[in-house]
């Protein structure tokens, strides 16, 4: 038995939003199918769904209305436990910290690289921080070099009399007739000399 498709002439009114169909306009998968009757189930579903909307959202309300309510009458004891929890985590990441900068010091990372490095031990946390610097780039090594002419207010180094204090240790003064005498040299003057007649 082979079905075939009732034809039909739908014709829709001037106002009506429903085409005036014959309750058997077509077969639909061995179904008949009444197209007015499907029509006026999707207005009928609207309308729930429109009725339904604000009982979804007042019903939202009511639970965060009904949490707040059971936060409000947590006991002492339970806010004292959340506290402490909160504390521990903070106590714990300030500890991860203080690993990450210690790791970053033993590997000889910049400490700027800290935050970067992965890992709960020392151990791990060491690791990263070699890894880290293995992919940073080298700086060249280039020799010390003074300069030739370091400009004003640099510093010139030691001065002659310096050096020979240095060598000798001991304080020269080339202005003390004694010492000019003890080390064969210097100039010689006699108070007479100093003083006018």
């Amino acid at each position: 038995m082979s079905e075939q498709p009732v034809e039909t002439q739908a014709e829709t009114t001037p106002g009506s939003t429903l085409p005036n169909t014959t309750p058997e306009t077509e077969t639909v998968k061995g179904e008949l199918y009444d197209a007015a009757r499907a029509m006026l189930t999707i207005e009928k579903l609207r309308a729930e769904i429109k009725e339904l909307k604000p009982k979804a959202r007042q019903a939202e309300e009511l639970t965060q209305a009904e949490q707040k309510r059971k936060e409000a009458e947590m006991t002492e004891l339970q806010k004292l436990q959340a506290e402490l929890e909160k504390a521990r985590s903070e106590l714990k990441r300030t500890q991860l910290d203080e690993l990450k900068r210690q790791a970053a010091i033993k590997a000889e990372l910049p400490l700027v690289f800290a935050d970067r490095l992965r890992g709960e031990t020392p151990d791990e946390l060491e690791a990263d921080a070699k890894l880290i610097l293995g992919a940073l780039p080298k700086a060249p090594k280039t020799p010390a070099v003074s300069p030739t002419n370091p400009g004003p207010g640099a510093s010139q180094g030691e001065t002659a009399t310096q050096q020979l204090a240095r060598i000798h240790g001991q304080s020269i003064n080339p202005f003390d007739p004694s010492w000019a005498k003890e080390h064969g040299g210097g100039v010689v003057m006699n108070e007479k000399s100093l003083t006018k007649e």
